[in-house]
């Protein structure tokens, strides 16, 4: 259907009055929207000059001032953590501290903290400048090159890595081989410059003369002719040789540099070496080369035009010299063949003896041999005698003769002991050498006999030493532990306590033990040993009795039954009341114990033999009489046995009986009148 003119145009109307209307919304929409925009905007603006008003009244600024000047105009300064603000040289702290950086173009970059409490005053801030890094190479490369700033050596190398502070600087190439350079230089704070440099070289010259002339050139392997010569050379290091035919060759490094351009050689060529090749028989001997020694069998190099001389010697041989005249480059070969030298040899020996030569049993004395003439170790021996050992040499001219006494074990250990001696706990000995037959025992007629007191023929010839007093408590309180009265003899011990002190000692003094005891029990001894023992009954009997006298005596004193003036310390008048018998008008000073040593020596050189403590000696006890044929030889008794004999008097006796030298008694367990002294021998059995 078509629409007629008039409702078209109502139409048109109509369209056009609501296309004014949006558009009359929008403009609206658009004003209300602006207004808003303007609002925020107002209120931005008033939040930042509240922000800047609060900054301006609620802090104070630090100014901070940059040294040196040059990096003061185009320094920087930023915020990097805390709250504040940076106005130009100026700091607003609205926290505890704020932490600022500050730059500046050629200086090193500073962080500064601060604090709350600088607010309002003036901080100084120093930069240090960045150093120029400078590079420098030469062309010619050569690492043996100076290198010097300003005068002063910095490094030695190839090329020049360094950092300088700013300003004007002159660098010094050096180098031994070219001419020196001069590099003046004005670096920048914080430049980076490279450069290469080219070095100039110098030229030498080498004049090379030879005794004789003509000899052939070379250098770094290149033929430059022959001496005389003058050579051209620029500076550096050059491996000269020199050679000519019968000469030894030289070999030289030359350098040529800026301070010796200029270098002469005169050389006088030796000729070369002969060789010379030597052998000997037989080997071992002494070897010399113009009184050097020399190793036979290799080769040489010798000295050519000169005589040398040479000599061979070995022990038992007869030496051989010569003389050898070289020449240039020929080859000698020298022999030495030596003739031995014989000597002989006699050797006699009383007894007669085994006969040991170099270690080598060879015969019995009287013996004669033939020799080489060199040292040799000679040995006689025989059983009971000393060894005899001497070194010798026979002669090859004349023969010789070897006569020795050879000494007994016996004598030859007597005569290295001393008469007196301290042993390592300082106990003193003293040395006996008996040899002799004696009466041990009394007979039934004696005053005062014991049925116990056996009559036996001994005969001593052992050499012994035995200590000069009774062990001291203080002396037996380094084995075991005792009581006190250090210088008292040390009572109240069985014997095989006295045994194990006895090898407690040898022990000490590095000795075999005398006595073989197990489990505190006696299992044996060696009679042969010279460790530290208990004496023999024999030896005490012998020493009281006989020893240093004309004759044996019943007492230590003599026969007489009247006890002399300070005899000993015995039961005197002291003691009444407490013994059952005492010495009438007679006094010690002692009522008990007395120290050891208290009364003069007796006539043997021993204390105490009389009194003070009986003794144990070594002997087991028996009840056996000998056979009155019978000769004992230095007895000792049973190798085992429970009970063991006790020789002597004590402070508590008083009788004849008791006094005599041959009063014995046998014990098991000890008693606080009973203690010992110490023998050894001196050889072996």
């Amino acid at each position: 259907m078509h629409q007629s003119e008039g409702e078209q145009g109502l139409a048109a109307k109509t369209e056009e009055s609501t296309h004014d209307d949006n558009m009359i919304a929008a403009l609206s929409r658009a004003k209300s929207e602006q207004k808003k925009l303007y609002v925020w905007l107002s209120l931005a603006l008033l939040i930042t000059a509240l922000s800047v008003f609060i900054v301006f009244v609620f802090s104070k600024a630090s100014m901070i001032e940059v040294e040196p000047k040059q990096a003061r105009d185009q320094a920087v300064l930023e915020l990097v953590d805390g709250l504040g603000m940076v106005l130009g040289k100026a700091v607003y702290v609205l926290s505890q501290q704020v932490n600022i950086k500050v730059s500046s173009p050629g200086f090193k970059t500073i962080q500064k903290t601060i604090e709350s409490d600088q607010m309002g005053t003036l901080i100084k801030l120093e930069l240090t400048a960045l150093p120029a890094q400078l590079h420098i190479k030469t062309t010619t490369n050569e690492k043996n090159s100076q290198w010097f700033v300003d005068g002063k050596r910095m490094m030695l190398g190839a090329e020049f890595k360094q950092a300088l502070a700013a300003g004007p600087h002159m660098i010094e190439i050096d180098n031994p081989y070219y001419q020196k350079k001069e590099i003046p230089l004005n670096v920048q704070r914080g430049q980076q410059l490279t450069m290469t440099v080219t070095l100039q070289a110098i030229v030498g010259q080498l004049h090379l003369n030879t005794v004789p002339s003509g000899a052939t050139i070379r250098i770094n392997g290149t033929l430059e002719g022959v001496s005389p010569r003058i050579l051209s050379k620029n500076g550096g290091s050059y491996q000269l040789e020199i050679s000519h035919r019968h000469y030894q060759n030289i070999s030289e490094t030359i350098n040529i540099t800026h301070d010796e351009k200029m270098i002469e050689r005169n050389y006088h060529l030796a000729l070369k070496k002969a060789s010379l090749q030597v052998d000997v028989a037989p080997k071992g001997g002494r070897l010399l080369l113009d009184g050097k020694v020399i190793s036979p069998g290799i080769i040489l190099r010798l000295k050519s035009g000169k005589t040398h001389r040479l000599s061979y010697a070995l022990a038992g041989y007869r030496s051989q010299y010569k003389r050898l005249s070289v020449q240039a480059q020929a080859e000698h070969h020298l022999y030495f063949h030596l003739k031995a030298a014989l000597g002989t040899v006699q050797i006699r020996s009383t007894p007669a003896s085994k006969v040991e030569i170099d270690g080598k049993v060879v015969g019995k004395t009287p013996f004669e041999t033939t020799l080489l003439a060199i040292p040799h170790q000679l040995k006689l021996s025989r059983k009971g005698y000393r060894s005899y050992q001497k070194l010798f040499t026979p002669n090859a001219h004349a023969a010789q003769v070897i006569k020795v006494n050879l000494v007994t074990d016996r004598a030859a250990a007597i005569a290295a002991s001393p008469a007196n001696m301290k042993n390592s706990l300082g106990i003193a000995l003293k040395l006996f050498e008996p040899n002799e037959l004696f009466a041990m025992g009394a007979p039934r007629s004696e005053i005062g006999q014991r049925a116990n007191e056996f009559l036996r023929t001994v005969k001593l010839n052992r050499a012994f030493y035995i200590s000069t007093h009774e062990i001291t408590l203080a002396q037996y309180a380094q084995f075991r532990t005792v009581s006190a009265g250090l210088k008292k003899p040390v009572t109240s011990i069985s014997w095989i306590e006295a045994a194990l002190y006895c090898n407690w000692l040898s022990k000490r003094e590095n000795m075999v033990p005398f006595y073989r005891i197990s489990h505190h029990r006696l299992q044996g001894f060696n009679r042969a040993s010279t460790a530290y023992r208990l004496p023999s009954e024999a030896e005490w009997e012998w020493l009281a009795r006989k020893a240093s006298k004309k004759q044996e005596t019943r007492f230590t004193w003599g026969d007489s039954t009247t006890v002399p003036l300070h005899a000993g310390n015995i039961a005197d008048e002291y003691a009444k009341g407490s013994v059952a018998q005492y010495v009438p008008n007679y006094t010690d000073g002692y009522a008990a114990l007395a120290p050891v040593g208290s009364f003069a020596a007796e006539v043997m050189g021993l204390y105490d033999m009389t009194g003070n403590v009986s003794e144990w000696v070594h002997d087991v006890y028996q009840l056996l009489a000998a056979e009155k044929t019978t000769l004992e030889h230095n007895p000792l008794g049973l190798g085992q046995g429970d009970m063991h004999t006790v020789k002597g008097s004590n402070y508590r006796s008083a009788s004849i009986t008791e006094l005599r030298a041959s009063y014995r008694e046998g014990e098991k367990v000890g008693r606080d009148d009973i203690g010992f002294r110490v023998a050894r021998y001196v050889h072996g059995g």
